[in-house]
């Protein structure tokens, strides 16, 4: 049964194939073009010629401060979510002292973005490495000492630094003490690391990106369980966690337009809000 009906198939393929060749029909869509050659699903402001980019185009490279930083343990940084993720004993096999190591090695890595000619450098700032239980009291001032050079750096080398507030590394305490972000606490305990960020960087950083993908950070990580912190949570907590992390987004954009930084706002999707 199974057999004739394959054979059936490719039967009408072929007299498909040679329908096509005696009628003389385009497969690669120019004969729908020839038809109405001003049809267009973009308007003339859309459109771009090939080799040839906006001003001040930004061709750049991008990171997340627990895929790339490495020294987990070191110089005072506070555990993150990810770490104890990674680290149940269902995850043996996942390691996170082997990464790259950029801490410890950002002369090599600025190197490279020299080496790659880049003109923007995307990267996260690590919650716990700077307030390593969360709270915004004392900084952590190697923590703090290490961002400044990276955007020291950055700054000297022409490279524009794009800066994302929170990539997923949720300082562990807070999600002990707090349950994470099914508590509506951390929308105020984060608008503060967020202006305290504003204020030490906000002179050198001009693009701004409060959370990454919080879609995932909803539904991966307190929903299915896949990702950090791994829980498995009935639908009313994912979207109390989403409702939370979209409020966060938005207090912290309207936190920092009242800040007199050279940063303006844009959107860059519903949920992220985007600011530069």
């Amino acid at each position: 049964m199974f057999v004739g009906h394959r054979k059936k198939g490719t039967t009408a393929l072929w007299a498909l194939f040679f329908a096509q060749l005696v009628l003389g029909l385009d497969t690669d869509g120019r004969s729908v073009w020839e038809k109405d050659p001003n049809l267009s699903p973009v308007n003339e402001t859309q459109l771009f010629l090939y080799d040839t980019f906006p001003p001040k185009f930004l061709w750049g490279v991008g990171t997340s401060a627990f895929q790339v930083e490495g020294s987990q343990q070191k110089d005072g940084k506070g555990p993150s979510i990810w770490e104890h993720f990674i680290q149940s004993p269902l995850r043996t096999g996942s390691r996170i002292d082997d990464s790259s190591d950029s801490y410890t090695l950002l002369e090599k890595d600025l190197t490279a973005l020299d080496f790659l000619g880049v003109s923007s450098y995307h990267f996260s700032v690590s919650w716990p490495r700077l307030f390593p239980t969360g709270m915004v009291t004392a900084v952590n001032e190697q923590g703090l000492h290490y961002y400044n050079s990276l955007l020291n750096a950055l700054i000297q080398k022409r490279i524009e630094p794009v800066v994302t507030l929170y990539h997923w590394d949720l300082p562990l305490a807070l999600q002990e003490e707090y349950g994470g972000w099914k508590n509506e606490s951390l929308i105020d305990i984060f608008h503060d690391f967020a202006n305290f960020c504003f204020q030490a960087f906000g002179d050198r950083v001009k693009y701004w990106i409060t959370i990454h993908n919080p879609y995932l950070v909803a539904w991966h990580g307190y929903g299915m369980g896949i990702h950090a912190p791994g829980e498995r949570r009935e639908r009313a907590a994912i979207y109390t966690v989403g409702h939370n992390l979209i409020k966060t987004s938005l207090i912290v954009v309207c936190s920092l337009e009242s800040l007199e930084l050279p940063s303006k706002l844009h959107a860059s999707s519903p949920i992220i809000p985007f600011i530069r």
